[in-house]
């Protein structure tokens, strides 16, 4: 089903990502050692990994790193074991074996039909377990792995890096917040931990117009409901080929076909300003600046020039090159707004929405 708002397993639910799907379960089949899943929030990044590795029938720990405590091992552990227990849970086939080989490891606990990690100096050491790992040739796999920083993002990145190097472990990131991640990877940080590892890079880019129609079109045929083509022509346009938003249209047609773009852009933008806001929290200090560079953007100043001089007008003083700079690169890094040929737009349509509107 399409319109399932959960991520994706089969792929039958996934609509159009074959050639990216194809160029992932190669990366695996290759035993590529490290590979990298990016695209904007809410393209599919989760169920592509998904899709993929269940096509390829490989064991796998998902790690969900999504608002991780950038500070607590604890936290890191509990993802960690998350992760196993699920293994366990979905691969009845080698539950047996997993925990035989995981008794042996000093800090782990199996009791009933879960896994539980110790932590602090006499912990698992994460090194000694996923190395015992690869007797069972499982894909250790980070998903929104950017949110991974601090002492956390070191001791993972370390982590990475060590496996990549004396393993034969299949590793997959994946991060909607596409220029952190180039972070988290240090790719232009010749001390990182990571630098100049080689990665396969799958990208996923948002649906055309024509994607955008089709998905409508066969969504609401598998679920029986007719839905004229005016409202999907207006759905297409509004959302911009961002999947996410296509499926919760899509939801709320099912309810109301005539509401449904009006209940779509209600909800979606709760979501998009919780997720500004979120970022904002992680900047208070330069909060009125960001929210200016944004509305900036949605009022159609897309070249750097034009953005500087909106700044500028509002707080009434010259503001410095470098400030404007470092305000930019923070929101491209966080996929808020994206550069091409040399102007600035906002990734999101419906957060666009919400800075023409004034925020």
């Amino acid at each position: 089903m399409y319109f399932d708002p959960r991520p994706k397993t089969k792929r039958e639910d996934l609509f159009d990502r074959e050639r990216e799907l194809e160029e992932f379960i190669t990366a695996l089949e290759s035993r590529r050692p490290l590979t990298v899943i990016t695209g904007i929030r809410r393209l599919g990044k989760t169920s592509l990994l998904l899709v993929g590795l269940n096509e390829a029938n490989a064991p796998y720990i998902l790690v969900d790193m999504r608002d991780v405590n950038p500070s607590s091992e604890f936290d890191l552990y509990k993802r960690i074991e998350a992760g196993l227990n699920r293994l366990i849970r979905e691969r009845k086939d080698i539950k047996t074996k997993i925990k035989e080989i995981l008794s042996h490891i000093s800090g782990i606990q199996i009791l009933g039909s879960g896994i539980y990690l110790s932590w602090g100096e006499r912990g698992v050491d994460l090194l000694e377990l996923f190395e015992t790992l690869e007797r069972l040739d499982v894909v250790i796999a980070f998903d929104e792995v950017q949110y991974a920083k601090g002492p956390i993002g070191r001791k993972l990145t370390g982590l990475i890096a060590h496996l990549y190097d004396y393993t034969d472990l299949r590793i997959v990131v994946t991060g909607s917040e596409v220029g952190l991640l180039y972070d988290f990877l240090g790719i232009e940080d010749p001390n990182a931990p990571l630098f100049g590892r080689y990665f396969e890079e799958i990208t996923l880019s948002r649906f055309s117009e024509e994607q955008g129609r089709e998905f409508l079109r066969i969504g609401f045929e598998q679920c029986n409901i007719n839905v004229g083509k005016e409202t999907i022509e207006e759905a297409v346009r509004a959302l911009d080929g961002i999947v996410g938003w296509l499926v919760l249209f899509g939801i709320s047609a099912l309810k109301n076909p005539e509401r449904a773009l009006e209940a779509t852009l209600k909800k979606a933008t709760l979501l998009a300003k919780s997720e500004f806001e979120e970022f904002l929290g992680r900047h208070e200090f330069a909060r009125k600046r960001y929210i200016a560079v944004m509305r900036a953007v949605a009022l159609g100043n897309k070249r750097w020039s034009e953005i500087k001089e909106f700044l500028e007008r509002r707080e009434k003083k010259s503001i410095s090159d470098s400030v404007v700079h470092r305000l930019l690169t923070n929101l491209v890094k966080s996929s808020f707004l994206e550069k091409v040929k040399g102007e600035y737009r906002i990734a999101d349509p419906i957060l666009e929405m919400v800075f023409k509107q004034g925020f």
